[in-house]
């Protein structure tokens, strides 16, 4: 089950056109929230009972509030608009631990890249590596100066950030950034997704299609191409739940999470869409037709985890430690 927690609203600050900065707090005690490292996000329940998916931008060592900001999108799906027009001062917002599928590795130089609100992350971890001092610099894009939230704060940062307001500045020379990237260095971006193609690119012209140096997070697989069903020469295989004990027959295309939900097996899982990593598990043995967004190249060749909401097996025999 998904650890829940009602919050309240302490403040909420305009920080750049079309985006509103939320402190939360404990109700009734000052007990420290649970910590959370650079690149976490918690899920926010909108009044619908749905959630959205906002990144912690605060100071990870300030454990008595989170903080997040919330861009206001002209075709909202009611998290935007909620927090906009309606959440005000003092009320309550119910949302989960901090979870983290964007982790900031260790590496010798970091180049990091945010466009818009994508800065709420990247944000965090420019603030860790300039405070352990590590190498790294941070290309930060926006459509105007004023769309650009927390200019203010990352100018603490010195040279280490490069604004571009793509009005007056142009967009980012994105391979040159990777051109210039250290050996061993990784590239951590976060904004649009027509920016974190273009990144993706970048480093696969420069670096090959087999690079694995670009880090990313999507909280929405709006505008993702949809992949074909997974290339199994069998009209079905078997699952097996090494824990549990269970033994199927499934289809290549059974959804293989509500397959498991169904015989009572618990997992936790949210997005249910590939994105969230909520439902990550171990595997025992068999291959994966990875179809998520979370893992990297390197962990997806290493075949020992899947995400059973959207992948699929590619062997007539998949163990799985649930």
């Amino acid at each position: 089950m998904v650890e829940q927690r009602e919050l309240r609203v302490a403040q909420m600050t305009w920080e750049a056109e079309g985006v509103v900065s939320v402190r939360l707090t404990r109700i009734e005690s000052d007990d420290p929230l649970p910590e959370w490292e650079p690149g976490a996000h918690i899920d926010v329940y909108v009044p619908d009972g749905s959630t959205r998916q906002y990144s912690l931008c605060g100071d990870p060592d300030d454990l008595s509030s989170w903080q997040i900001a919330v861009l206001r999108e002209p075709e909202s799906r009611g998290g935007s608009s909620f927090v906009h027009d309606e959440l005000r001062v003092g009320d309550r917002l119910l949302v989960t631990r901090p979870k983290n599928n964007f982790v900031l590795e260790e590496a010798p130089y970091h180049a990091l890249v945010a466009g818009g609100v994508g800065i709420t992350p990247i944000m965090a971890m420019a603030e860790r590596l300039h405070r352990d001092g590590h190498p790294f610099h941070l290309t930060y894009g926006g459509r105007t100066s004023g769309s650009m939230a927390f200019r203010s704060r990352l100018a603490g940062l010195g040279d280490r950030v490069t604004f571009l307001a793509e009005d007056a500045d142009g967009r980012p020379d994105l391979e040159q950034l990777v051109k210039e990237l250290p050996e061993g260095g990784l590239v951590y971006v976060c904004g649009p997704l027509g920016l974190l193609r273009a990144v993706q690119g970048a480093a696969e012209k420069i670096q090959g299609v087999d690079q694995d140096i670009v880090r990313f997070e999507l909280f929405s697989r709006a505008g993702v191409e949809s992949t074909e069903p997974a290339a199994l020469d069998a009209d079905n295989y078997e699952l097996v739940l090494t824990k549990s004990g269970h033994t199927l027959r499934l289809a290549p295309e059974a959804n293989i999470l509500e397959v498991v939900l169904a015989l009572g097996v618990e997992v936790d899982n949210d997005c249910r869409d590939g994105i969230c990593g909520s439902c990550i598990t171990p595997v025992h043995s068999g291959t994966v037709d990875h179809r998520d967004l979370v893992l990297t190249k390197k962990e997806k060749a290493t075949m020992d985890r899947m995400l059973i909401c959207v992948s699929r097996p590619t062997c007539t025999r998949l163990e799985l430690e649930l």
